[in-house]
């Protein structure tokens, strides 16, 4: 995803991990740190899922507690996690629904970006084929209608599939 943003990002990436350029400042932390403060929020919009969470290393057993999740019948997991094509992503929130299942992609931002869909069908591609029947994918991103203090419309879900 950070070739298709950058391609110098890419190459520093693979050629220089620990290149200058790489490493995370102040404000690009904020940025992370709001985001997952937007994820965590997300979860409570879906309730009752089951938490995959694991070091950002740990790809094996993010796999495999997936995988037990998905076995034990959990109607939602959140960073469920899935290898296929050499290819590893974690799903913000993965819903069971009659007749498959809903990816979503939660981002902080007011809108679907064009960034966001090249995301979304690399996870697509990848949990569809680890085997499952995905009919949906959407990006749920902030609501500009939403007003405090009533949040329960504090997201927006949008269906990015076709």
């Amino acid at each position: 995803m950070a070739g298709l943003q950058c391609p110098k990002m890419l190459w520093w990436r693979v050629h220089e991990p620990d290149a200058p350029e790489l490493q995370t400042g102040p404000e690009q932390q904020a940025v992370f740190d709001a985001g997952n403060h937007v994820g965590e929020v997300a979860r409570e919009h879906v309730p009752g899922g089951v938490l995959v969470d694991f070091q950002h290393y740990q790809v094996s057993e993010k796999i495999a507690a997936t995988a037990e999740a998905l076995a034990q019948g959990a109607k939602v997991v959140y960073e469920a996690s899935f290898m296929a094509d050499d290819i590893f992503v974690s799903v913000d929130i993965l819903e069971r629904k009659r007749g498959g299942f809903v990816l979503s992609e939660v981002k902080g931002t007011l809108d679907v970006k064009e960034q966001h869909i090249p995301d979304v069908a690399v996870q697509l591609h990848v949990v569809r084929q680890s085997g499952l029947t995905v009919k949906r994918a959407e990006v749920m991103h902030l609501n500009r209608e939403c007003r405090h203090p009533d949040l329960s419309n504090l997201f927006v879900r949008e269906n990015v599939t076709a």
